[in-house]
C-alpha cells in the first residue's frame, strides 16, 4: 500500500469508527454535525480532494464517497449505487486482502473513459473486514493519441519485419532487454533465449583487433556507433557475421539507460568477399607466372594491372608501370629506351592497337627489337571497355616462319623448274616419238616396198605399240603437272553420260574377254545429260575402267553404274570384284607414281598416274573422287559431280 493509500485508509477507518460510514455527503462537510474531533480537518480535506474514492459495504452499497467520485456519476444516479461494478472487487478483497490494477471503463456522452483502481479492506477495532475502500486513477488518452500509439506500434512491427537485420535493445549494462523475431532467421534462436544475456558475450567484435578501448561494446561507452563488425559462433561451430549499429538511450532525468540498434547479417557478403579475395589472389598469381607480359588498361586508357614479365620485356622502371599511367605514356617510355629497331614505327604500330582493338574487339602487331628479337603485342577489349595487352616473345616463331617461307620459295622454284623441264621434255620427247610412230607405220604398211623378212613386220608393230605407250605416259605426266599447277583447261559441252560410258567400255571388251572379266553397265538415270569436257571425262572413265579390269582376276566382274542423288548430285560408280587394297594403302594409290606392293597388282606394269590424274580431272569439274576398298573384296570408285553440272 502506498503512503497516499495508507493515509486514505486511515481516514476511512476513522469515518467508520465515528459512525460516518453511511453518509454520502462530502467527507469535508458532514451533514448531521456528528463528532469529527478525532478526524483531523487536514485529513478530511485531503480525502475530499483526492482521487475518486469510495467506501462500500460488503453488500456493494456505497457508504461513503468523496466529491471526485460523485462527479463521475450521472446527475440522476442513485448515490448508494456504485459507479463501477464491485462484486468481483469485494470478492477479491475479502479473499485475497486486496485487489490491485483493476481496469474499469466508464461510458459517457462524449465517449469512453478508462480507469485503473486499487481496492483494500476497512477493518473494525477487532480486525474484522467491515467495508471495502477503493481509489481510482484515470487512464484515459485522447482517441487520436491512442490511435497514434497503435499506428506507431504497427509501424514498428512492420519495420522490424522488413528491415534486413534484427533489432535489439539493451540496458545500461549491455544486457539484452528486447530482440526482434527476425533474429530466429539469423541465429536459429528464439528471442527469449537471448533476453538477459550481454550483447558482447554473444560473440566478438572485429574491431577488437584495434584495442579493447576502441570497442563500442565496452562498459561505460555512451557514444553512438555504426557498422561495427561482430561475429557470432553458433552451436554447430559455424560463424555468422554482422554489422552492428547502435544509439544510446537516456531516461527523462538524462541518465543513460542502454542502447538500441540493429544487426545486419553480412555472412554471405563476407564469405563472397573471401572467395573473391582468394580468386583475385589466384588470378594475380596466374598472371604473374605466365610466360607472356600482361597489362590491363581501363576504359580511360590508364594502367590498372601489370605483371613483372611485362616490365622485363621493356626494361621498365617501377615508375613507368605505376597504376594510373596512361597507355600512351607507357608506350612512349618503352620506345624512348631505344628498345625497338624503329622507334617511331614501333610507337605508331603500338598506338594504333588501341583504336583497332576498340573497333574490332582484338588486334595485334609485331615489333622487332634492336637486338633482333620479335615481340607480338596483342590487344583484346574487355566488357568494361578496357584493353588487355599481351606481349609475347615470338622470336623463335618468326625464325620458323622465315624457314618455312624460304622452303616455300624453294618449293615454288622447284615447281617452276619442274614445269619448265616438263614443257621442254614434252617438246623434246613427243616430237621424235611422233616421228618414230610415223615412220614405223609407213614401214608396217610397206608403202615404199615390201619387207622380205616377216619378223621385221612384227618388230615394227612392237615399236609402234611401245612408242604410243610412251607417248601416253608423257601425256599423263604433263596432265598431272598441269593439275598440280592448277592450269587444267576445260572445254565444256553437253554430254550424254551413257554414250560416253559405252564408248569407254568398248575399248576394253577384248582385254576383258581375254582376262575372263565381265564388264556390265547399269544406268539408273538413262538419258541423263551433263555439262563437262568430253576428252577429260573419257580420260577419267578409261583410267578407272582400265584399273578395274587390270586388277580383277578371271571370273570377276566390273560394274559401271550411274545415279542421281536427292540433293541433285550426279554419280558414276565403277565397282570391281578384284584384289582390293588395305585402307592405309589408299592414300598411296592416290599419289602420283604411287604403287601398292602386291604380287597380283604387279602382273601389269603401270606408272601409277591413272588414279591421281583421274582425281585431279574430277576435281577440275568441281566434283570429288572417293575410293573404298578391302583386300580380297574388290574396290569401289565413286565419281560425284555437283548438281549445277546436271543439264537434264
Amino acid at each position: 500500500m502506498t503512503a497516499a493509500e495508507g493515509e486514505t485508509a486511515g481516514i476511512v477507518t476513522s469515518l467508520v469508527r465515528h459512525g460516518r460510514c453511511g453518509e454520502t455527503a462530502d467527507a469535508g462537510a458532514p451533514k448531521n454535525g456528528a463528532d469529527t474531533d478525532h478526524i483531523p480537518t487536514r485529513a478530511l480535506a485531503a480525502l475530499a480532494d483526492a482521487r475518486p474514492t469510495y467506501v462500500a459495504g460488503l453488500d456493494g452499497t456505497i457508504t461513503h464517497a468523496n466529491r471526485r467520485y460523485r462527479d463521475l456519476a450521472p446527475a440522476a444516479a442513485d448515490p448508494l449505487t456504485p459507479i463501477f461494478p464491485l462484486n468481483e472487487v469485494i470478492a477479491r478483497v475479502t479473499t485475497e486482502g486486496a485487489s490491485r490494477g483493476h481496469r474499469d471503463t466508464l461510458k459517457t456522452g462524449d465517449g469512453e473513459r478508462f480507469f485503473l483502481s486499487d481496492h483494500f479492506p476497512v477493518r473494525d477495532e477487532a480486525g474484522t473486514i467491515v467495508a471495502v475502500c477503493g481509489i481510482y486513477t484515470e487512464d484515459t488518452l485522447d482517441v487520436s493519441a491512442r490511435r497514434e500509439v497503435l499506428v506507431a506500434r504497427e509501424r514498428f512491427d512492420d519495420i522490424s519485419r522488413l528491415v534486413p537485420g534484427w533489432l535489439w535493445e539493451t540496458d545500461a549494462d549491455f544486457r539484452l532487454t528486447y530482440v526482434s523475431p527476425r533474429v530466429s532467421e539469423a541465429l536459429d534462436m528464439h528471442p527469449r533465449e537471448l533476453l538477459g544475456r550481454q550483447l558482447s558475450a554473444l560473440g566478438h567484435s572485429g574491431d577488437e583487433a584495434r584495442g579493447e578501448g576502441e570497442t563500442p561494446l565496452r562498459p561505460g561507452n555512451r557514444s553512438p556507433f555504426r557498422n561495427t563488425a561482430f561475429t557470432i559462433t553458433l552451436a554447430d561451430g559455424s560463424h555468422r557475421h554482422f554489422r552492428l549499429s547502435g544509439l544510446p538511450r537516456f531516461d527523462q532525468d538524462g541518465q543513460f539507460s542502454g542502447y538500441r540498434g540493429i544487426a545486419n547479417d553480412i555472412t554471405r557478403m563476407t564469405e563472397a568477399r573471401k572467395v573473391a579475395s582468394m580468386s583475385q589472389e589466384q588470378l594475380a598469381t596466374a598472371i604473374e607466372t605466365i610466360s607472356d607480359g600482361f597489362a590491363l588498361f581501363d576504359s580511360a586508357g590508364e594502367l590498372v594491372l601489370v605483371n613483372n614479365r611485362f616490365g622485363e620485356y621493356f626494361r621498365a622502371t617501377p615508375d613507368m608501370l605505376a597504376a594510373g599511367r596512361p597507355f600512351r605514356t607507357v608506350i612512349e617510355a618503352a620506345a624512348d629506351r631505344d628498345l625497338f629497331l624503329s622507334r617511331d614505327g614501333a610507337s605508331e604500330a603500338w598506338l594504333a592497337l588501341w583504336p583497332r582493338t576498340k573497333a574490332l574487339g582484338e588486334a595485334s602487331a609485331d615489333l622487332e627489337t634492336a637486338d633482333g628479337r620479335w615481340f607480338r603485342i596483342s590487344g583484346r577489349s574487355t566488357e568494361t571497355h578496357g584493353v588487355v595487352t599481351i606481349v609475347s616473345d615470338v622470336t623463335e616463331m618468326k625464325a620458323r616462319e622465315e624457314t618455312l617461307r624460304a622452303a616455300k620459295e624453294l618449293a615454288e622454284q622447284s615447281s617452276r623448274s619442274k614445269s619448265l623441264f616438263l614443257a621442254n621434255m614434252s617438246h623434246e620427247l613427243r616430237t621424235p616419238l611422233n616421228a618414230i610412230i610415223g615412220f614405223s607405220e609407213i614401214m608396217r604398211e610397206q608403202s615404199l616396198g615390201p619387207i622380205a623378212n616377216p619378223r621385221y613386220l612384227e618388230y615394227v608393230s612392237d615399236i609402234i605399240d611401245s612408242s604410243r605407250h610412251l607417248l601416253d605416259v608423257i601425256n599423263d605426266i604433263l596432265e598431272v603437272s598441269k593439275a598440280e599447277a592448277g592450269r587444267i583447261e576445260l572445254h565444256e559441252e553437253d554430254l550424254h553420260v551413257d554414250q560416253e560410258i559405252r564408248a569407254a567400255v568398248r575399248l576394253f571388251i577384248k582385254q576383258a574377254a581375254a582376262a575372263g572379266v565381265e564388264v556390265k553397265t547399269e544406268p539408273r538415270e538413262p538419258g541423263c545429260t551433263i555439262r563437262a569436257d568430253q576428252t577429260k571425262l573419257r580420260q577419267i572413265l578409261i583410267n578407272l575402267i582400265s584399273n578395274a579390269v587390270k586388277f580383277t582376276p578371271s571370273g570377276g566382274t566390273v560394274t559401271i553404274a550411274t545415279g542421281l542423288r536427292k540433293n541433285g548430285e550426279f554419280t558414276v560408280t565403277i565397282e570391281d570384284t578384284g584384289i582390293g587394297m588395305r585402307k592405309e594403302d589408299i592414300p598411296t594409290a592416290l599419289t602420283p607414281f604411287g604403287q601398292v606392293e602386291n604380287s597380283l597388282a604387279r602382273r601389269f606394269e603401270g606408272t601409277g598416274l591413272g588414279l591421281p590424274l583421274s582425281q585431279a580431272l574430277v576435281e577440275a569439274h568441281g566434283g570429288r573422287l572417293r575410293l573404298d576398298s578391302r583386300p580380297g573384296e574388290g574396290t569401289r570408285l565413286t565419281i560425284t559431280l555437283p548438281k549445277d553440272r546436271v543439264v537434264s
